[in-house]
């Protein structure tokens, strides 16, 4: 389904998706195995209070509740393999990323990687039509470095590929930021802000020949890059600095990735997308 020009539509419908999911799992691994743990020690309770008739019933709950623990104990040591198996896998994709990072002015030591998405495209048609894409709206970013690889294939140069930065999530009233790349003038980029809904361009501006790797025909692709600290927005295509953008506004808020078409077709593809937060 599209979603108006407003560029929050779905925000606060996917927030409560997300936390009815969080809550049904709030139970989680380790609550489990508490659960397991306790169910033991209060069939052991039950087990001393009820006068066992015989010492081969008393025997056979003993090895049921050694079993039981044993159980938990596999249990646990496979998660905890899993664990440090998945700290692992972060590790290795996270390395690049840090590797990345000094070219936008950021020290890896200071933050951390919150996700890296999976590619997805985001194809809209119709006139003013925008859409947005992210499956980890539950990150909240304050100060941070969001990258992405966009390749775009747009029926007219006034649309664009681009995100949504430190949104409130409100679908009717949005408070948000918004940046984004078109093709017009052989590279064009915008800011904008909303306020209750109501947009207002804090900064539009081509900067054809400042990027001389940047991309601006169909099928072409370039790495679009903003960093937020505070209240200032750098902003970087395939690695050159293009701008910085002061907006105070909103200090915090979720990110996506986000295509704004002016009319016909507007199709954007993210791949190699990640949030990195920045610790103060």
């Amino acid at each position: 389904m599209k979603r108006p020009l407003t560029l929050a539509g779905g925000f606060a419908s996917l927030l409560l998706l997300i936390t009815a999911c969080s809550g049904s799992n709030a139970s989680g691994p380790g609550a489990t195995a508490q659960a397991l743990a306790e169910s033991i020690n209060l069939t052991a309770t039950a087990s001393s209070l009820d006068e066992v008739s015989s010492e081969e019933s008393l025997l056979t709950a003993q090895a049921a509740a050694t079993a039981e623990r044993e159980s938990i104990a596999v249990t646990q040591t496979a998660r905890a393999q899993a664990s440090e198996d998945e700290a692992a896998l972060t590790a290795t994709a996270a390395a690049p990323i840090m590797a990345e990072l000094p070219t936008y002015g950021v020290d890896p030591a200071a933050g951390e990687l919150a996700w890296i998405h999976p590619p997805v495209e985001i194809t809209i048609e119709g006139y003013l039509q925008s859409d947005f894409v992210n499956q980890f709206l539950a990150t909240v970013a304050r100060d941070f470095v969001l990258s992405a690889d966009i390749t775009w294939n747009n029926d007219t140069s006034a649309s664009g590929c681009g995100f949504v930065l430190r949104s409130d999530g409100n679908q009717e009233a949005a408070n948000q930021y918004a940046m984004f790349i078109t093709q017009a003038n052989a590279g064009s980029m915008s800011f904008l802000r909303q306020t209750d809904g109501e947009p207002f361009v804090v900064r539009a501006f081509s900067f054809s020949g400042i990027d001389p790797a940047f991309g601006w025909r169909n099928n072409e692709t370039n790495r679009m890059t903003v960093v937020g600290r505070g209240d200032t927005f750098s902003l970087y295509t395939n690695g050159t600095f293009i701008e910085e953008v002061n907006a105070s506004e909103f200090d915090q808020g979720f990110v996506a990735m986000v295509a704004v078409g002016e009319s016909g077709q507007t199709r954007c593809q993210f791949d190699n997308t990640w949030l990195w937060i920045i610790h103060s």
